[in-house]
């Protein structure tokens, strides 16, 4: 199956506004049609996450690839940042309050941005990667995504604990 080429699309050619109600915005590709369903995804979320947004319809299928979101209107920039920080948040653990093994999972009880949470992960080797050295990120069972952003930020309890994973 042959891959058709990436249509770049210009800010200048894109309206986004969120009907009432709806979970997902409008875009517009001007003059051409309309998305009832837009999603955005980025193309590098971990390495250029400004750059490069693959805007799909409700299917899921691309339309197009958005260089930059420089110089897009202020309210469809403000509607496609909302969207990608939805779709990407990723707590920031601040600091681990327990790390046990449990059912053969790792169960993690953390401080994060907002506040304490817990979550479980499988497989460490799996679940676990180093993006850049000393920033970590971490998936666990239930598809979340949680970051250490500098492991040697984290205070000499969290270290210790995750010293057993590592």
């Amino acid at each position: 199956m042959a891959s058709s080429p990436v249509r770049y699309l210009e800010p200048q050619q894109l309206r986004a506004y969120r009907p009432s109600g709806a979970i997902h915005p409008r875009i517009e590709v001007e003059g051409e049609f309309v998305i009832l369903t837009g999603q955005l995804k980025r193309v590098f979320p971990l390495s250029n996450p400004n750059v490069y947004i693959s805007i799909l319809d409700g299917s899921g299928k691309e339309v197009g690839v958005l260089r930059t979101m420089d110089n897009l209107d202020p309210s469809t920039a403000a509607i496609f940042q909302e969207e990608l920080n939805r779709r990407y948040f990723t707590p920031h653990v601040e600091s681990i309050d327990a790390l046990r093994s449990e059912a053969g999972m790792w169960r993690f009880d953390v401080q994060t941005q907002r506040g304490p949470t817990r979550f479980y992960v499988r497989n460490w080797r799996d679940s676990a990667h180093e993006i850049t050295p000393g920033r970590w990120q971490i998936m666990s069972v239930d598809g979340a995504r949680f970051e250490i952003l500098k492991l040697e930020d984290l205070d000499a309890k969290s270290q210790r604990l995750l010293d057993q994973l590592l």
